[in-house]
């Protein structure tokens, strides 16, 4: 009998450690969860969209394509927030993301406003 108790002990201290220690996560099936849909870690501010490959910015500067990007999610946070229709900082900003090698930085700011307002509708979901 004093053997078994021992016994038992002995395997509760080799098992404890096992029990004791984290997890690995599991990979689940079915959709990802709702904070980052496309898995590209930036809290789906895009909703699942491939701005990379948008025909809309072919043949425009660069300053066209950041520009609609801040103004399509400031819209759908406004919109999201229940806020008033209102270009936010993006629109204030307009050299937001300009580097030298954009070339000539009046055209990449005209370019960064006409999108951001462009965009900011679309995100809004309204036709102002």
């Amino acid at each position: 009998m004093k053997v078994r108790w021992m016994l038992v002990a002995l395997l509760s201290m080799a098992l404890l450690p096992a029990l004791a220690s984290p997890r690995p996560a599991v990979a689940q099936d079915g959709p990802p969860p709702p904070h980052d849909m496309d898995r590209d870690h930036d809290r789906d501010h895009d909703r699942d969209h491939d701005w990379d490959h948008d025909p809309r910015f072919e043949g425009h500067n660069p300053g066209y394509r950041q520009g609609f990007r801040d103004g399509f999610g400031d819209g759908r946070n406004d919109r999201d927030a229940h806020r008033r229709f209102h270009y936010g900082l993006g629109y204030k900003h307009p050299d937001r993301g300009y580097h030298n090698e954009f070339g000539d930085k009046n055209a990449y700011k005209h370019e960064y406003k006409d999108a951001y307002e462009q965009g900011y509708r679309e995100g809004f979901g309204d036709h102002h």
